[in-house]
């Protein structure tokens, strides 16, 4: 009789605790939109007003990707305005020019992602204040596979390490 009083006991205590044994959610991010440019880096298809803004990342996860140490030091600790471009040409072949300027010192930071949020690409540069164009060139790293869309998410920080504008754009390797 215990025995089928604890067998009862013991399914009721699991039909409760089903129902808080939830499915953990993934959030598919939708890379298909990109800022389409030309190898003159002109914006040749619609703009995607969520990409490449001056904006500060909101959701946890996006933010994550830009906490990786670096060894650049920069000196200036006030922030100022940036002015940041779609890469071009884009779709490309793998090989991006970046265009960015940036009214004062500070650091980047960078971070490619595949459609499941997999690092596959970073790196942080110093900036001395005023235009400068970043080459990149990923037909060498095996990861980065033709016909596949991937996103940049980016960080501006000042000398204090202090993230003050990021955002993220999508890159299509053809």
């Amino acid at each position: 009789m215990k025995k089928i009083s604890f067998a009862i006991f013991a399914f009721a205590l699991l039909i409760a605790l089903l129902p808080s044994c939830k499915k953990e959610t993934t959030q598919v991010v939708d890379f298909s939109s990109y800022v389409a440019t030309n190898d003159a880096c002109k914006v040749t298809g619609a703009l995607d007003s969520t990409q490449w803004t001056n904006s500060v990342l909101s959701r946890q996860q996006d933010t994550v990707l830009l906490t990786f140490a670096d060894n650049i030091v920069i000196t200036d600790s006030v922030t100022g305005p940036i002015a940041i471009n779609p890469p071009c040409p884009n779709p490309s072949n793998g090989f991006f020019i970046w265009n960015i300027n940036s009214t004062r010192q500070c650091k980047l930071r960078l971070v490619c992602v595949n459609t499941a949020l997999d690092v596959i690409y970073y790196n942080a540069y110093g900036l001395s204040g005023g235009p400068i164009t970043l080459g990149f060139d990923f037909r060498t790293i095996s990861t980065f596979k033709s016909g596949n869309s991937y996103r940049m998410y980016y960080g501006f920080y000042n000398a204090n390490d202090s993230l003050y504008i990021s955002g993220h754009g999508d890159i299509k390797i053809q």
